[in-house]
């Protein structure tokens, strides 16, 4: 391919453009669909809400999953990359009301924003093969997890805990309390208790811990982020009895304390709670923790609700009992349990232990010397409300019959879907109104039945967005969890994500274990869904993390206008390890713009139509200096390869341009030592240039292109192999 350079001056604009349709028409970044023997590799990047436009994130995120995309298919490797949309939630309806759309619309209009935006880009998408969370053929098959959770008994429907507005009557979600008031009227929030579907993650605690050992390519950020969801807190548990003989088993992270306790605390959400609640004063108080709910300053050590229970239990080698109190300190550091209340060992406990009345002690004969304690763990992790009475989810698939009570809806009618018009308001859920989606028939009785009008939060969109791209788009309607090629792509070769991600990565695990234990993924044997993770820092500027809710954006928009894709590319890549927070100044973008253009300037005449290049004559000109050169080359080719596979983009940015300083040197040596470059070095420095070239090409591709089809070589360099040492 000739080059079609305007101008012998490095111009993004000039460029750019007409090799992203170069690659779209070569069709260079489509998914392989049969088995060709090529190593399979699936990169699987965190999917972008759709809020508006891309932000400095998502350009790291995907720059980091593009460079390694191409790296790979240097490299021979049959890759999967694509992008899908998270388009259901709470960000998508704030949009959508702002811009007076319905969420339809909205989720249309930022798709093609952001395609527009991650195109101009230059990222390697497969985008025959996205999707959008809020199409039905993909939530249909959200609803059809969510009964077959429901069904294994991991979904369940209880009373708990969440963000409540009075002003509003609706329920938020985290993000939508901003210093402890609405989002949209200001007051006040509290936690109040409602009935909600929750998941169920206890039943893969344990073997989310012991999969850890299997997790040896995921980075320390990765591993360390499912270890801090799981909570575990080690130590030792025994039981202990009342007076007319009520046994409670009861854990302690002080072994070495036991002594010291003055109290035992029992969670609130204590599986056996009822029954060690029977004074009537004592149970209304307990209702107002779960159903009046708790203010915000109520959550901290010092205005925790305590509540005497006026139930004591003897501890073996105490002279008198420890009474019980009931407190949610304990679920926060302990999950549902009941714990010993040691003040001398623990902030918590001592500022509970001062609000505490001790009253009269009673002696009790109890078995001398220490309890028979058994080493123990707890977790503080939990599970958590999945519904929201927001209109703007995946409809929970779920009938109310008068006749047959809660009825889940066959797999043969799903999705049930969303009204095309729906507008929601801010105020409530907005399908309640919405009695056309309301009514309808019990699959069941085939009586007047109602739907379930909560939704489903973009969560459990979540819990299996590893999986979709892995099927073709037309196969998606009929076929997913049971697609032959399933098995050809997962488990995913390579995640890279933000580090606010380790919640995703936590239940995406526990959901590829439950999969398999369904018999739906049988060949994912350790049930880990995920090979290796990369988990990377955010983008912070001015000391902070860059937000749009801050206000601290940075347009990347005009980045582009101003120096073009390439150089955004490389200086978000150079610029910091992934797993260090990128500061983003100008500096980065300045340094890497007068690189580009500098490569450029030099490289351009030394390759422009150079063909095929002849073989050296080891009889001509500066043979010592050549080999010298082919050390360089060869050098720098393992020391990269070795970059882009620990996807240390930073340090293969760096060689990169090293290399390009080694050939410039050679070529001042040369000229020192002879005046003049003879056939056989000008070739050398040619080939040794190609080589930067194609080693650039996944950091900085365009330009690669270019100066690629200026050298004269055959086809274009996205396609062209990896170079060997």
């Amino acid at each position: 391919m000739a080059s079609q350079s305007v101008t012998p001056d490095y111009t993004p604009a000039a460029i750019e453009a007409r090799w992203q349709e170069a690659w779209r028409e070569a069709g260079v970044f489509a998914t392989p669909e049969s088995d060709d023997g090529r190593p399979p590799a699936y990169i699987f990047s965190a999917c972008p809400f759709t809020s508006g436009s891309a932000h400095m994130g998502h350009i790291r995120s995907y720059s980091i999953s593009d460079a390694y995309a191409r790296f790979l298919r240097a490299r021979g490797r049959a890759v999967l990359f694509s992008i899908g949309f998270d388009a259901f939630g709470l960000p998508t309806e704030i949009g959508a009301i702002k811009n007076e759309l319905t969420p339809k619309q909205w989720v249309e209009q930022c798709r093609a924003r952001m395609r527009e935006q991650f195109d101009r880009l230059g990222y390697s998408f497969d985008w025959e093969r996205e999707w959008v969370t809020s199409e039905p053929e993909l939530y249909r098959w959200t609803q059809w997890l969510f009964l077959r959770l429901r069904e294994a008994g991991l979904v369940y429907h209880a009373d708990g805990q969440v963000d409540w507005c009075d002003d509003c009557q609706t329920v938020l979600a985290s993000l939508q309390v901003e210093d402890g008031t609405c989002w949209r009227c200001h007051n006040p929030t509290r936690l109040v208790q409602r009935s909600q579907w929750y998941l169920g993650i206890g039943r893969y605690l344990e073997e989310n811990e012991r999969g850890l050992e299997l997790l040896g390519e995921w980075n320390a950020a990765a591993v360390g982020a499912q270890r801090t969801m799981l909570g575990r807190v080690d130590g030792v548990e025994f039981e202990a009895a009342t007076l007319d003989g009520a046994v409670l088993t009861v854990f302690t992270p002080h072994a070495d304390a036991i002594a010291d306790a003055e109290f035992v605390a029992l969670s609130p959400n204590h599986p056996e709670i009822d029954s060690w609640v029977l004074d009537d004063e004592v149970r209304g108080k307990l209702d107002r923790i779960r159903q009046g709910g708790i203010a915000r300053d109520e959550r901290n050590a010092d205005n925790v609700p305590v509540i005497a229970s006026g139930r004591a239990l003897g501890v073996p080698g105490f002279d008198h009992p420890l009474p019980i109190v009931i407190t949610p300190a304990v679920d926060s550091r302990y999950g549902r349990t009941a714990v010993l209340g040691i003040p001398a060992a623990d902030r918590t406990d001592a500022a509970i232990a001062k609000r505490l009345n001790p009253g009269k002690s009673m002696a009790w004969k109890l078995p001398p010397g220490p309890p028979k304690t058994r080493p123990a763990a707890r977790y503080r992790a939990r599970d958590f409300p999945i519904s929201r009475q927001r209109a703007w989810g995946a409809p929970i698939p779920l009938v109310h019959c008068d006749a047959c009570g809660t009825v889940p809806v066959p797999v043969e009618q799903l999705p049930v879907e969303l009204p095309d018009d729906l507008r929601p308001t801010g105020a409530g859920n907005a399908l309640a109104l919405r009695e056309d989606f309301i009514s309808c028939s019990c699959p069941s009785c085939g009586g007047a039945a109602r739907r379930e009008i909560d939704t489903l939060d973009c969560h459990v969109d979540g819990l299996w967005q590893w999986l979709p791209f892995s099927v073709p788009a037309d196969a998606r309607g009929e076929a997913m969890f049971d697609h032959e090629q399933l098995r050809r792509w997962l488990p995913v070769h390579q995640v890279i994500w933000g580090a606010d991600g380790g919640g995703s990565m936590f239940d995406q695990r526990m959901t590829a274990k439950f999969l398999r234990d369904e018999g739906i993924l049988p060949h994912l044997t350790e049930g880990e869904p995920h090979e290796r993770v990369l988990m990377h820092e955010m983008v912070h500027l001015d000391g902070k993390k860059m937000s749009k809710h801050l206000g601290n954006v940075v347009d990347p928009d005009e980045l582009l206008d101003r120096v073009g894709a390439d150089t955004v590319r490389l200086a978000v890549l150079f610029a910091a390890a992934p797993t260090n927070i990128l500061t983003w100044t100008d500096q980065a973008l300045q340094y890497c713009q007068k690189w580009l253009r500098n490569f450029w300037t030099y490289a351009l005449p030394r390759i422009e139509g150079v063909g095929e290049l002849p073989a050296p004559d080891d009889e001509e000109g500066a043979a010592r200096l050549r080999k010298r050169l082919d050390m360089w080359r060869s050098t720098a080719v393992q020391r990269i390869t070795e970059n882009m596979e620990g996807l240390e983009m930073h340090r293969a940015a760096r060689n990169v341009m090293t290399l390009v300083e080694r050939i410039r040197d050679f070529e001042r040596r040369v000229l020192r030592a002879q005046d003049t470059l003879t056939p056989s070095d000008s070739a050398a420095v040619a080939a040794a240039l190609l080589t930067a070239v194609r080693l650039l090409a996944p950091l900085a591709p365009h330009v690669a292109e270019e100066l690629w089809a200026a050298a004269g070589q055959e086809g274009l360099v996205a396609t062209a192999p990896w170079p060997e040492p």
